[in-house]
């Protein structure tokens, strides 16, 4: 919360002690390198803090100096401020993201009789566009291992986005399922029900239909991301 005491401390010279000038230190350096601001535990190895924890304490007393911006709702929206950004008028960066983009927990790979860990337990989380996944609640993401989805363009290396069901699946859904048995290239298949029956459906024909009657759906895929490489021109 930005407190009436905040315009008094910007307009006196600040005083930062060594870890904070480290904490600073490590911020623009992570964005230099990476292209994108870091999360708590990525400052604390860089800073040598013990913990991300004593990073977010850190982090607040930058923030109400004025040297900072950060979301707390977000995690990897800390950035420096300049002087011209602390009289720039208008929303701050993070009001703006938080309106545009959704934070999404990445869960790694589906893996056949383990649960997916709860989300609150998750940290790295990735920026995706609201209009494109929808409300934050309940989406996660998985990497595709395996190639029997091919026919309706999810392939080996790619990272589908899900969002979990309070609601049977319908007909034609392309769900995360898990299967005592079945290795992680057959949890990511489409719904089909025939009858009495539920079947999942790969998209290749080296592959063939699921009994699915007791699988545990995790979810319903909504959006596939993709790593491009970039283009080398000649």
């Amino acid at each position: 919360m930005v407190t009436s005491n905040e315009p008094s401390s910007r307009s006196k010279p600040a005083v930062l002690t060594w870890r904070r000038r480290r904490v600073l230190q490590a911020i623009e350096d992570y964005v230099a390198d990476h292209g994108c601001s870091p999360s708590n535990r990525d400052i604390a190895k860089a800073a040598d803090l013990k913990s991300a924890s004593s990073v977010l304490h850190h982090l607040q007393e930058l923030k109400a100096a004025g040297f900072v911006s950060y979301d707390p709702r977000s995690p990897r929206t800390v950035r420096v401020l300049r002087r011209d950004d602390a009289r720039r008028p208008g929303p701050g960066p993070e009001d703006l993201g938080s309106r545009r983009v959704v934070w999404v927990p990445v869960l790694g790979q589906i893996a056949a009789g383990e649960p997916i860990p709860p989300l609150e337990s998750i940290e790295d989380r990735v920026p995706l566009p609201r209009e494109v996944v929808g409300a934050e609640e309940g989406l996660f993401i998985l990497k595709i291992v395996g190639d029997s989805m091919t026919g309706v363009g999810i392939f080996p290396g790619d990272w589908v986005v899900v969002r979990q069901l309070f609601d049977p699946p319908r007909d034609g859904d392309i769900v995360a399922a898990a299967l005592d048995g079945i290795e992680v290239e057959g949890t990511v298949k489409t719904y089909k029900k025939m009858g009495r029956r539920v079947w999942l459906m790969p998209h290749n024909p080296a592959y063939t239909p699921i009994p699915g009657d007791r699988a545990e759906i995790r979810g319903k895929v909504v959006a596939v991301l993709r790593w491009l490489p970039p283009l080398v021109r000649s």
